[in-house]
């Protein structure tokens, strides 16, 4: 009898998707597992390597994008119906010294939302409703030579951040969004976003804004991608607004990839006369030859522009080379280093939380595997 009861529990375990894709809907689950050992080290603009922020040169595992996905789709004829629920996860450390926690002050383990929404889809469009990181971001990383800007120092550690205290940067996930895709127009894509306020005060900042963007992509391989985004409220404050504008044009073939992109970040709040304006430009390639690829990027943050006066020192520059190794569709081996350069008065860190406190100079070097399913 219990063989007979645990035969058909497993048999309707097969059965049920089956039952849910017969009436045309279907759910499938994807996601990313992506670590490595790595040797990071930091330096004070002074050049001192025993400041109370500084990185030792020590082994630490990083988990980069370590996340998993479920998405839906049901037909409903005229369209359907979609969903996506997106988690991240640090498998592993860097932990901070005796806390348990990783360096973004999550419990090593502990599941984080990304990217999750319910919406439509169909000849018209698609209309979606939740939490996004919404094109201005998503138009770096498709210019990032790294999956997904994983790497600890990718671009998005420079590009599309103020790198000064107090300043937001454009590309966190919008918790409160509602945001619409056009379909392809001989190769253009429209996307028009507005993000909520979060429906009162979360501390002291209550921000909204919306984004609109558009991406041309040719049949022979040329892409040109542009982005603008606005928020209003970013600090707490009734009267502040931060603006920013990209563009990018990349060229590529099975053989290369080579992309361009620059940006202008400005921020403006009237009753303390602030008036601040930061541009940004960057570099990015890629080679693959079968199963080899070599891949680099360089981002520059220019100087800080404060009621039209250059702030001296708060430049900074960002540099990554790595070689990658496909063992399978889903599954290949990497190896990175990356050096970031900060003026004596920039406040730049590198991103993925590794290793990087803002205004000192760092770099690192990494060997991992990165596997998709």
């Amino acid at each position: 009898m219990k063989r007979n009861l645990l035969a058909l529990a497993v048999a309707g375990a097969f059965l049920a998707p089956l039952a849910a894709m017969a009436d045309g809907s279907g759910i499938v689950l994807t996601g990313v597992i992506h670590g490595d050992i790595g040797f990071g080290h930091e330096k004070d603009n002074s050049g001192n390597d025993n400041c109370a922020t500084c990185y030792k040169r020590q082994a630490n595992i990083g988990t980069f994008a370590t996340r998993w996905e479920i998405d839906g789709t049901e037909d409903l004829g005229w369209s359907q119906a979609i969903f996506g629920l997106a988690m991240d996860q640090q498998f592993a450390g860097p932990a901070r010294a005796g806390s348990g926690k990783d360096t973004n002050n999550n419990n090593v383990g502990d599941l984080n939302n990304r990217n999750s929404f319910l919406g439509l889809t169909g000849g018209w469009g698609t209309l979606k409703i939740g939490q996004n990181e919404h094109q201005y971001e998503i138009q770096q990383i498709l210019q990032d030579p790294d999956p997904a800007s994983e790497n600890t120092y990718s671009t998005l550690a420079l590009m599309t951040s103020w790198g000064i205290a107090g300043r937001q940067n454009f590309t966190s996930r919008d918790p409160q969004s509602i945001w619409y895709t056009s379909p392809s127009f001989a190769g253009v894509t429209i996307d028009v976003a507005y993000i909520t306020p979060r429906g009162g005060k979360q501390g002291s900042i209550n921000p909204d804004g919306y984004q609109l963007a558009a991406n041309w992509k040719s049949p022979f391989g040329l892409a040109v991608y542009g982005a603008y985004a606005r928020y209003n409220d970013e600090n707490g404050t009734d009267d502040s607004k931060n603006d920013a504008f990209r563009l990018g044009v990349g060229y590529g073939t099975e053989l290369f990839q080579v992309d361009v992109f620059g940006e202008q970040l400005k921020f403006k709040q009237a009753n303390v006369n602030i008036d601040d304006k930061r541009t940004n430009i960057g570099i990015s390639g890629a080679l693959n030859f079968g199963q080899h690829h070599i891949r680099a990027a360089f981002s520059n943050a220019g100087k800080l522009k404060s009621n039209g006066s250059s702030v001296a020192d708060t430049q900074a520059r960002l540099f990554l080379i790595g070689y990658a190794y496909t063992l399978s569709k889903r599954t290949e081996l990497q190896v990175n280093y990356g050096k970031l350069d900060n003026k004596a008065n920039a406040q730049f860190g590198a991103g993925g939380g590794a290793v990087g406190a803002p205004g000192n100079d760092a770099d690192r070097f990494g060997v991992g595997i990165r596997h998709t399913f």
